[in-house]
């Protein structure tokens, strides 16, 4: 967990969203903010999101319902942040980063590059339709605990792309279906996570709109910033900015600490 943080901005009661990356092939760490909301941050927990392929998996839906999961759908997410006044915990990277996930094959120590997708516009007109704050978080170690059999390489040469098209083409298909399909492995070839250390980073809360907060009808007791209903591409793009290089910084400023001191992050 992040060793300092701002703990008396993050238990005002201002409407968040929580935004993680990487997913991973399975984002197990996602369990993780539950139990760190629970013990550590009440005050952030909220509800979680997920594919509508996944509420429909036997067991994994009821996992997600005791969670407080619901769909990831434009509508849904609108409704829980304005009508039911609820924090969002989402990791933005959805099916782009489960095929971008690579474990890591060498020594910490060694130069290794991490690609996430975090460029995610409906996320940022969210943030400012609703007036939520978003806290970039990133979780060292996270694309480590399983293997990807098809991984996306996206520095691929223009003579290897015909290896790769079956990966792309698994990528389309889960973009059609709104759902992964990744074939992995772990431990002993089985689908058992590798033992790895997590180190979840948690940087300072992101404003949409500059200005003093406020409390309307529309959100009942929750604090929110300004909400603009109707975002230019314009006031978009300046967020879209601000949550990249803050990722970026978070990345470059605990990677060390961490124990990847030669990671380098790449942002698509």
């Amino acid at each position: 967990m992040t060793p300092m943080l701002n703990t008396k901005e993050m238990k005002s009661d201002h409407l968040s969203i929580i935004a993680m990356h990487p997913h991973a092939i399975l984002p197990l760490h996602g369990f993780l903010w539950g139990a760190i909301c629970n013990q550590i941050l009440p005050d952030l927990y909220g509800y979680g999101c997920a594919t509508e392929i996944a509420m429909h998996l036997p067991i994994l839906r009821h996992v997600l319902h005791y969670l407080s999961t619901r769909s990831a759908d434009k509508n849904g997410l609108l409704n829980q942040l304005q009508v039911k006044q609820e924090n969002l915990f989402i990791l933005p990277g959805g099916v782009a980063e489960i095929f971008y996930s690579h474990r890591r094959r060498q020594p910490n120590s060694l130069p290794f590059t991490q690609t996430i997708k975090a460029k995610r516009y409906g996320l940022m007109k969210l943030a400012l339709q609703t007036g939520a704050r978003i806290y970039p978080a990133f979780v060292f170690g996270a694309s480590d605990m399983l293997d990807q059999l098809f991984p996306v390489d996206q520095n691929i040469e223009s003579k290897e792309k015909d290896s790769n098209s079956f990966n792309k083409a698994l990528m389309k298909l889960s973009r059609k279906i709104k759902g992964g399909i990744a074939f992995f492995y772990g431990q002993y070839y089985m689908p058992i996570p590798h033992k790895v250390g997590l180190s979840m980073v948690l940087g300072n809360p992101i404003y949409p709109v500059n200005g003093d907060s406020q409390s309307n009808e529309g959100h009942g007791n929750k604090v929110t910033c300004e909400c603009v209903p109707n975002p230019t591409d314009a006031q978009v793009e300046e967020l879209m900015d601000r949550y990249v290089n803050a990722l970026q910084l978070l990345f470059e400023q605990y990677k060390v600490e961490a124990g990847y001191p030669n990671d380098r992050l790449v942002i698509t």
